[in-house]
């Protein structure tokens, strides 16, 4: 497995690799995620449901939504994954012609193999040497035939419940202050609600309770300060983990690879 960070687009993560073992538990993402399946099969919770990928099929997680992975057999799966932003989604659905961009609502599971051989193609690109135009064209090109194709008109974003202002609040706390040791008691004053109700409708907003969207925020700020170079060691006292063990377990968990893996890979391009 390798995962490796592209300096076109905006900057965009990549992997590949194999896992047969390997689960992926609960965890979001700040970008899209798209997976494209080389060998295997994959399955994978995602908005409500269990889903399973095979090869020539396009998996789409939305950013923020909760998902988890792991082998649907013995022969685990081998598969590509990149993660697009949503400016640089917004920036082909203005190549596309939208006037008011908006974050395409895309299914979860998408067969398609042209599309899927595209999406391959793009990865490809920032795998082996390419010249940038190469890799934006393709990757352009493929995620414009991905929205064309497959994605709503509108976003369809979860309802928040009427608690949404309150809730707000709560999210804004643990987005700007997630190396603090924050405490529940804290967190349900700020939005006056009772301890209970906060956890339900936090939940019910945001996919995951608040220790774990808190888990979600530090790991993804422990991984920018890995691509700018820091250790694990530092990233972990930076971000509010108790120490780099810590950090190093939860983020393979959830990203598949150590810190220090992701460190080297992040310096890494083709």
């Amino acid at each position: 497995m390798r995962s490796w960070r592209a300096p076109e687009c905006g900057g965009l993560d990549l992997l590949h690799g194999t896992f047969t073992t390997h689960a992926f538990s609960r965890h979001t993402h700040e970008t899209y995620s798209i997976g494209l399946l080389g060998h295997g099969a994959m399955a994978f919770a995602c908005r409500g449901g269990m889903h399973t990928l095979h090869p020539g099929m396009i998996g789409v997680i939305h950013p923020d939504e909760v998902h988890t992975g792991h082998a649907a057999g013995e022969d685990g799966w081998t598969y590509r994954n990149l993660h697009p932003d949503a400016a640089l989604l917004e920036g082909v659905l203005a190549e596309l012609g939208e006037r008011r961009p908006f974050l395409p609502r895309l299914p979860v599971v998408i067969d398609d193999a042209p599309l899927a051989h595209a999406l391959v193609t793009a990865h490809r690109a920032f795998e082996e040497p390419a010249s940038s135009l190469a890799r934006e064209s393709l990757l352009h090109g493929a995620l414009g035939s991905l929205i064309t194709r497959h994605a709503q008109r509108s976003p369809n974003p979860p309802n928040p419940g009427r608690e949404h202002t309150a809730l707000g609040r709560v999210r804004a706390v643990l987005e700007d202050e997630y190396a603090r040791n924050v405490t529940l008691d804290e967190l349900a004053r700020l939005a006056g609600l009772n301890a209970f109700t906060l956890l339900r409708a936090f939940r019910r907003a945001y996919g995951l309770p608040p220790h774990a969207y808190q888990l979600q925020v530090r790991l993804r700020h422990a991984r920018r300060l890995l691509r700018e170079g820091e250790t694990p060691a530092q990233a972990a006292l930076h971000t509010g983990f108790a120490d780099q063990s810590h950090l190093g377990r939860h983020f393979r968990r959830t990203f598949g690879v150590t810190p220090d893996g992701y460190r080297r890979g992040a310096s890494r391009t083709f």
